[in-house]
């Protein structure tokens, strides 16, 4: 009896990513309100707006550079639908004093080189990222059923696989 069949793998593929979607919707971290939120003030020295979308490229790559940290601080592809590119890119200046969020769970991240999740962007009082925007998409986005429905259905193509796949 060969264990490492065709079958066998396509089933244990399809299962294992239902389980993902299920276990990644309820153990993946969300700031919910502002306490779950760190606000950091620095001064923007530049940033980087990459439109990688298309046939194997990496998608939109949004992320913004301080003089005071090493850290990229980058726009959730999930949040770009708040932000206000063109106004941003029309009043950027080098230097300006800016206002950041991000969640408490990334708080470990600063002073490394790793990127950091921003939930705001603010200068001069100017919101160009709204806090409260992407807090409402986080508490939608953890209500919604859809990553469990997703996982169920994966996991119901992995056992119509493995049963009525031919070898």
């Amino acid at each position: 009896m060969k264990i490492f069949t065709d079958r066998n793998i396509r089933t244990l593929f399809l299962v294992g990513m239902g389980i993902y979607f299920i276990i990644e919707h309820k153990t993946r971290e969300r700031p919910e309100s502002t306490e779950d939120l760190i606000n950091l003030n620095g001064k923007i020295i530049d940033y980087s707006f990459k439109d990688n979308t298309g046939r194997r490229k990496q998608g939109r790559e949004y992320y913004i550079f301080l003089n005071e940290y090493p850290n990229k601080f980058q726009i959730k592809a999930d949040y770009l639908r708040y932000f206000n590119k063109e106004i941003f890119e029309n009043n950027f200046k080098s230097g300006r004093k800016v206002n950041l969020s991000f969640p408490k769970h990334q708080e470990h991240l600063i002073g490394t080189d790793e990127a950091v999740f921003l939930t705001s962007l603010s200068i001069n009082s100017y919101e160009y990222l709204s806090r409260e925007q992407t807090l409402e998409f986080e508490k939608s986005s953890k209500s919604s059923n859809s990553s469990y429905y997703l996982g169920i259905v994966f996991i119901i193509l992995g056992i119509l696989v493995f049963f009525f796949m031919i070898n």
